[in-house]
């Protein structure tokens, strides 16, 4: 009984204060997928999009093959890494050198937009041309015919 009184309440599956960790994580998890589910409904021009964890790794993606998240998150996390280095070097204060976002606009018509928070990057596809989105067998897209 003693052990079970000095038992980290957070680790327990259940507690007296309702859930444990492996509830709530599940509970956050919900909240990110709604918020992203919602995300894609308020912005229709939204091809896809990746979240990348600090190593990079691509943790979350939709409306995406999973090889072209990859490659998104390979090409992207050391192009953000090195626009934060970039942006440190050319300003003199730290306050601004915080690299809120990078947006690259392509001859295709899409945008990539990446946004760099605390230890997440929210990487966006985004459909500019005004027209359908078509994707083909190898996962590319163009902007369709009007």
């Amino acid at each position: 009984k003693d052990a079970e009184a000095g038992a980290c309440p957070v680790n327990a599956p259940s507690s007296r204060w309702g859930v444990g960790r492996r509830a709530m994580a599940g509970a956050q998890t919900s909240e990110v997928d709604s918020v992203l589910k919602n995300f894609q409904i308020e912005f229709p021009t939204v091809i896809g999009y990746v979240v990348l964890n600090s190593d990079g790794i691509p943790v979350k993606y939709s409306d995406i093959p999973y090889h072209r998240a990859v490659m998104y998150a390979a090409l992207l996390s050391d192009f953000v890494g090195n626009c934060k280095k970039c942006l440190r070097d050319l300003t003199a204060s730290p306050a601004e050198s915080e690299l809120t976002n990078v947006r690259i606009r392509t001859k295709e018509g899409t945008e990539i937009i990446c946004v760099a928070a605390a230890e997440y990057t929210f990487l966006v596809i985004q459909n500019c041309t005004g027209r359908p989105w078509t994707v083909d067998d190898e996962g590319t897209g163009t902007g369709g015919e009007s």
